[in-house]
């Protein structure tokens, strides 16, 4: 994890003063926390960067999530081909503190285990992204959107790694957090369909973008806990969806939305996830994201809300 955050950092810094591609500037929007061009928490229709269709491109991109016991760390690259295919893949990192180890052991065993290491969950997602219709920034004479289609591979890399105590020992061997709390596969493939659109000039000189996204998955919270469970191993349609005004050339501010499947019940519950954020892009080469992001409930946390902050590179 640490080679890729560091690769990734060397590509941005080294593309920051660069000025790339022929599309207008934001159009591209940033890459979300799961590899995929568009929001932070969902994909848009527009292909990462900003190539035309004579061109490619290429992207790195890091980011980092707060959320009290939780911590949530990424990297990825990617690649976006004539404004046609997008190409990604992106490393996560979810550090869980001791304390909250400690609490579900201790809620699991009746009070018999009280202490616990901390523990990490790593997934690795390939994503891939076609545009098939529209072009949601020149096209401003009707209302119809650019439409694309993608898909997202996820391994979770620790589905059944074993959650060890302090003294060493580890009473429930090769059972990791995902498993542990009921969920059923280490892995599984998201399927989205987005639409989206710029409207420039609306409102009020400002430009309005505007996105839904529908996606077929089995994943719980992401797939960072796993796929499925017992009770419920099949996939669901859930909606996600982008609201954006471009404040400036170079700024835009905006919310996001979207709601998950609850399968795991108990301890994981999981709640509609909604964002606010503020991006800024000093050029065509860089990009820089701050939001504030409720994740909802989380494993012994049921208000899992903090700061988001991403940077991202385009060369």
């Amino acid at each position: 994890m640490n080679k890729i955050f560091l690769f990734s950092l060397l590509l941005i810094s080294s593309t920051v003063f660069a000025d790339s591609g022929s599309r207008l500037i934001a159009s591209g929007g940033i890459t979300g926390f799961e590899g995929t061009a568009g929001g932070g928490i969902t994909p848009w229709a527009f292909i990462g960067g900003y190539t035309s269709k004579e061109e490619i491109s290429y992207s790195a991109n890091l980011q980092y999530l707060n959320l009290n016991d939780y911590t949530l760390k990424t990297a990825g690259l990617g690649i976006s081909l004539f404004d046609r295919i997008e190409l990604s893949f992106q490393r996560q990192r979810l550090d869980i503190s001791s304390g909250l180890t400690s609490n579900v052991f201790a809620l699991l065993t009746d009070g018999a285990i009280t202490n616990a290491n901390s523990a990490t969950i790593e997934q690795d997602i390939v994503g891939a992204k076609v545009k098939i219709f529209g072009d949601g920034v020149f096209t401003q004479n009707d209302w119809l959107p650019q439409l694309a289609i993608g898909a997202q591979y996820k391994k979770n890399r620790d589905f059944d790694s074993s959650l060890s105590l302090p003294d060493g020992s580890v009473p429930l061997p090769e059972i990791g957090v995902p498993l542990l709390l009921g969920a059923k596969n280490d892995s599984g493939t998201d399927v989205y369909l987005s639409a989206t659109k710029l409207w420039l000039g609306y409102p009020s000189g400002y430009n309005l973008l505007t996105n839904l996204t529908a996606r077929y998955t089995r994943a719980n919270v992401f797939g960072l806990l796993g796929f499925g469970s017992e009770g419920d191993d099949s996939a669901k349609l859930e909606w996600e969806g982008s609201l954006a005004v471009l404040i400036s050339p170079t700024t835009a501010i905006g919310t996001e939305f979207r709601t998950q499947t609850n399968r795991l019940g108990g301890l994981a519950e999981e709640d509609t996830v909604v964002d606010a954020f503020i991006a800024y892009f000093p050029n065509k080469s860089m990009s820089i994201t701050a939001a504030y992001v409720d994740l909802g409930n989380l494993p012994l946390q049921e208000s899992s809300s903090g700061f988001y902050l991403t940077v991202n590179g385009n060369f």
